[in-house]
Parts: C-alpha cells; sequence; structure tokens
C-alpha cells in the first residue's frame, strides 16, 4: 500500500507565484527553479496564495515588486492607501523625517530612495512582515511556508528578501 501526498499546482509541493514574466526571471535566475514551478498570477495575489495552498503547495516563493510586497505586508488586494503605507514603513523603521519628502508624491518613488539610498534594511523587513503577514492569513495553521522576494524590476534582481 502507497500513500500518495497532496501536491501543488502542476503537482509540485514548492511553487513559485510571480507577479510577472520579469519577476519570474529575476527570481528564476537567483533559484534556478525549473518552469513548471513558476505560476505569474492571472488574478488576485490574495487568490493565488489561497488557491496555491488549497491544492497541497507546501512551500511558495513569492516574486514581485514594491507594490506586491505592501500588499501582502498589509494582507490587501487594492493598491493601499498613503497613510497604510506610511504607518507600515514606520512599523520597519522609518521615521516621519524619512518620510516626509513623500508626502504629496506617489508611494512607489519611496521603494527608489529606499533602493538608491541602500536601505535594504528596511526592503528586507517589508520582506519579513509580507512573509508573516502572508503565512497567518493564508495558512494560519503553519503547515506552509511563504518566502517574499521583492524584484527591482528596473535592474531585474531580486534586492530584498524575506530567507
Amino acid at each position: 500500500m502507497s500513500l500518495r501526498c497532496e501536491t501543488g499546482p502542476r503537482g509540485r509541493h514548492e511553487i513559485v507565484i510571480s507577479e510577472s514574466l520579469s519577476t519570474k526571471e529575476a527570481h528564476k535566475a537567483l533559484f534556478r527553479f525549473d518552469d513548471d514551478a513558476y505560476t505569474i498570477a492571472p488574478e488576485s495575489l490574495l487568490d493565488s496564495l489561497h488557491r496555491s495552498i488549497r491544492a497541497g503547495a507546501l512551500k511558495i516563493h513569492v516574486s514581485g515588486g514594491w507594490e506586491w510586497m505592501l500588499r501582502l505586508a498589509l494582507w490587501k488586494d487594492e493598491t493601499p492607501s498613503r497613510g497604510e503605507v506610511f504607518f507600515l514603513l514606520k512599523g520597519l523603521g522609518l521615521s516621519d523625517d524619512d518620510l516626509r519628502p513623500f508626502a504629496s508624491s506617489d508611494c512607489n518613488d519611496i521603494f527608489h530612495c529606499l533602493y538608491y539610498g541602500q536601505r535594504f534594511d528596511v526592503l528586507r523587513r517589508l520582506c519579513n512582515k509580507a512573509r508573516e503577514s502572508s503565512e497567518k492569513m493564508a495558512a494560519p495553521d503553519g503547515g506552509v511556508r511563504i518566502n517574499c522576494h521583492l524584484v527591482a524590476e528596473d535592474a531585474g534582481l531580486i534586492v530584498a528578501s524575506s530567507l
């Protein structure tokens, strides 16, 4: 008698949900998973996570850009408000003085400031917060590991990770 283990999408226990082709390629360049491990999220990231867990995935990598990591950390499908982003980033170690220049600009500009300012500590904390939120909300029983990888799409590189 043999036991059969449920598996995730395409019969895999470890998968990658990517935001786009470029975030997939950034992950693949570093981790070198087979093509069948990758899915570009066709719909909401949160729905993709839930569906992958229901399908039996035990380890999920999320490879995405700044806004995707913010959405995961805040556990919401829509673009977060400036207030939500500022509150989150303050909890990750940024001060009012750090955020003041962005009071009237696009929240995506904050990423460029952190990235080019080499504030990788904050970017790593964001990935860790995204991992914690997604594991708590998508897999509250604790049986699934979710790793979050922040990609600078213009550079085509993972610049921070929860690993």
